[in-house]
């Protein structure tokens, strides 16, 4: 339920502003079947957080895609409480190469 809640705020206040090819809301959405493992909850990775992450990293292309998009999932994962080495191991654990880092101390400018 507090998950609900987070999330809700978060999607009132990230929406992006201008046309991405994936919003805010849905990055959220698509990587929801990784919250366990990233916050600690699961020690393992599931099936559809490997698709939701690949299908997320084929999404976003141009540079201020890529930034909107870092700075949604930083805001995300620190709302979340997410484990910073757990979502740096997510890409490989996945077997994708991600252009946005999932992690709260990610630089968006870089």
């Amino acid at each position: 339920m507090v998950s609900c809640v987070i999330i809700g705020m978060m999607v009132l206040g990230l929406v992006a502003s201008h046309a991405n090819a994936i919003t805010c809301t849905e990055a959220i959405s698509t990587l929801m079947p990784c919250k366990d493992y990233l916050i600690g909850k699961s020690n393992f990775v599931s099936v559809p957080c490997c698709t939701g992450a690949s299908a997320l990293n084929g999404k976003v292309k141009t540079k201020p895609e890529l930034k909107s998009m870092c700075e949604c999932l930083k805001q995300a994962a620190a709302a979340l409480h997410v484990i910073p080495e757990r979502a740096k191991s997510l890409p490989g654990i996945c077997k994708i190469t991600t252009p946005v880092p999932i992690d709260p101390n990610a630089d968006c400018n870089k």
